[in-house]
C-alpha cells in the first residue's frame, strides 16, 4: 500500500499491511506515525463510503457512515485508491492506494513500513537556511517556514511555531511530530 499526503505528496510512505487488518488499525497506525496530535476524529472514504470510528454509536446522529472495524480484504483490493482524513478543522487528507497483494506468512507486526520518503528540505523564507519551524498561522498563507535564527524575530511569536517534521501534518494544530 502506499500513503501519502492528498495535497502534499512529498510525504509518502509504502507499507506492507496484511489482508485481516481493519481500517482500525490502519488508523491507529497512521495516527502514530504521522498524524496524532490532539485526539480529532478521522475517516477513510472507500467507494463512496465513509468509515469512522464512532458509526453507528449514536442512533441520534447516524451520518450514514460505517464502522471502521472492517477487514481491509472486505473493502479493498489491488489498485483501488481511498482516501483519509485526520481532523475536520485543519484537515488532512490522505490518499491510500492498494498496489498489489501477495501470499505471505505473517510474522510480528500487522502493518510494516517498507520505504518512506527523504524529509524534504524547505528553506526559510527570510535567509534561505533549512528551515525548522513555521508558523502555524502564516502556513495557511503558504508562507512562515523559518529557521531558529530568524524564527526569534516572527512577528507572529514563539507560541504559534512548531517544528518542521516529517509529515503531511506539519505546521497543523499542535503536531510536533
Amino acid at each position: 500500500m502506499v500513503v501519502e499526503g492528498r495535497d502534499l505528496p512529498m510525504y509518502w510512505m509504502h507499507l506492507e499491511v496484511t489482508a485481516s487488518t481493519t481500517l482500525t488499525t490502519l488508523d491507529r497506525f497512521l495516527r502514530a506515525t504521522w498524524l496524532e496530535c490532539c485526539g480529532h476524529l478521522s475517516a477513510f472514504e472507500i467507494e463512496d463510503v465513509r468509515y469512522s470510528v464512532d458509526a453507528g454509536m449514536d442512533d441520534d446522529w447516524d451520518m450514514g457512515e460505517k464502522s471502521m472495524r472492517v477487514r481491509l480484504d472486505k473493502v479493498l483490493s489491488p489498485g483501488q485508491t481511498c482516501f483519509y482524513e485526520y481532523d475536520f478543522g485543519t484537515t488532512t487528507d490522505l490518499r491510500l492506494k492498494v498496489v498489489s497483494e501477495r501470499q505471505a506468512a505473517t510474522k510480528g507486526n500487522a502493518i510494516q513500513v517498507l520505504a518512506r520518503n527523504v524529509p524534504p528540505v524547505i528553506l526559510c523564507e527570510e535567509c534561505g537556511k533549512p528551515a525548522t519551524e513555521v508558523c502555524s498561522q502564516c502556513i495557511f498563507d503558504d508562507k512562515g517556514w523559518l529557521c531558529d535564527d530568524c524564527a526569534m524575530e516572527h512577528e507572529c511569536g514563539e507560541e504559534m511555531l512548531l517544528p518542521v517534521v516529517n509529515s503531511p501534518r506539519v505546521g497543523m494544530c499542535a503536531y510536533t511530530g
